[in-house]
């Protein structure tokens, strides 16, 4: 469920900062939009002012009765050790993504050239003029030597790439296209599980999505990182809480390997301790009584009361559970589910069944879940892919 706070930033102007050092402290969330992520925006066009959103964070797992002392035992076939620890993600793109338009004032009146050229917000620039675009501010340097000259750009969208010719304008002192891009993302999110059969890990049970775009983020690098939680914003109706937190270490955790629909999935530096236990197949998950291993603050992750409503066995990869708080604990601390928690794992009879996904905004103590199964699935097909590619 991967929130987020943003930071529009004209790329155009002075040179930005580091991005670890831009991502020091911020508001983190799960929820509608997507993962918690905090989003550095460039822009190449009009300036508009600085805008902030909620980002995601994600509770973590170990019940306060069951914190594991030592290391895991070999895990059976199927089997994986749920988390819910929460972490921090750091995404960079596949070239950058058209966040927005916006159209520039010039002498000879208002246009937009990326829009007129064909661009639509959610499109990746991977190259202009046959050279791979590094970032956002690389882009704002050329596109502010080209002295009007047209720029060709590789475009993806979808699983289709084709060539735009972006002819830039001379408006408020500087070349500009009228596009917004964004080359990077960062917030907090929760282990969901490790899979020692894979060593991989699985988190958030959604993908971090683009904010402004609506679509999933395509991933070139990232990591997962350590956070420290610091305070819950409680949850009413029309407005999700959401857990806050900093990034407490530049030391990364292990590798992200993927972001797609369900989730995000890497590889740990690490191997985490805990108990293997079973997966339950998506057919078997029943409405009734289920566990929530989250954290909400610094004493670590616990054991909430919830129940699973209602099952949808469809097609729909991720919105497969209906879930309701009843821990008066955790109803009391955040109000029921809060952005951050998206990946805190469900269990059900000693299994896991699935994880968090999203709030409602109208009932915080409700909200989805995803079958575990079939990040489980993921998590293996694209350790068998990364394997591929090794090879």
């Amino acid at each position: 469920m991967e929130k987020q706070e943003k930071q529009k930033t004209l790329i155009s102007r002075s040179q930005r900062r580091s991005f670890c050092g831009a991502l020091h402290t911020f508001a983190m969330s799960v929820g509608i939009t997507a993962v918690c992520m905090l989003m550095t925006i460039g822009v190449l066009g009009l300036e508009e002012p600085a805008a902030e959103a909620a980002v995601q964070e994600a509770a973590a797992f170990n019940t306060a009765s069951q914190t594991p002392s030592e290391p895991a035992p070999p895990a059976a076939n199927g089997q994986v050790i749920p988390m819910g620890k929460a972490f921090g993600i750091k995404l960079f793109t596949d070239g950058v993504i058209v966040a927005s338009l916006s159209d520039i004032y010039t002498t000879g009146g208002i246009c937009c050239p990326a829009a007129e050229a064909g661009l639509r917000p959610g499109d990746y620039l991977v190259q202009a003029d046959g050279m791979e675009i590094q970032s956002n501010a690389a882009l704002a340097a050329y596109i502010g030597r080209s002295q009007g000259e047209g720029v060709t750009f590789l475009v993806r969208r979808g699983d289709k790439e084709f060539e735009a010719t972006v002819t830039p304008v001379f408006g408020e002192g500087a070349f500009r296209t009228g596009m917004w891009v964004r080359d990077s993302a960062a917030g907090v999110g929760t282990l969901t599980f490790y899979d020692p059969g894979t060593g991989m890990f699985a988190g958030l049970g959604h993908g971090i999505c683009d904010s402004d775009a609506g679509s999933v983020m395509s991933l070139k690098t990232g990591e997962p990182a350590a956070i420290t939680l610091c305070g819950i914003v409680k949850g009413i109706p029309e407005e999700p809480g959401q857990l806050r937190g900093y990034f407490s270490s530049d030391d990364s955790m292990g590798e992200l390997l993927a972001n797609n629909e369900t989730g995000v999935y890497g590889k740990l530096a690490e191997v985490p301790e805990g108990t293997p236990i079973d997966v339950m197949a998506r057919e078997e998950v029943k409405a009734g009584p289920i566990e929530i291993i989250a954290s909400i603050d610094e004493s670590g992750p616990h054991a909430y009361a919830a129940e699973i409503q209602k099952v949808s066995n469809t097609d729909q990869p991720t919105k497969n559970l209906v879930i309701k708080v009843t821990d008066q604990r955790l109803l009391e601390s955040t109000g029921g589910i809060v952005q951050g928690m998206s990946g805190a794992p469900l269990l059900q009879d000693g299994r896991l069944c699935g994880a968090v996904t999203h709030v409602f905004m109208d009932d915080p103590t409700r909200g989805y879940g995803i079958f575990a199964e079939t990040m489980v699935e993921q998590c293996r097909n694209i350790e068998e892919a990364n394997k591929s590619e090794k090879d």
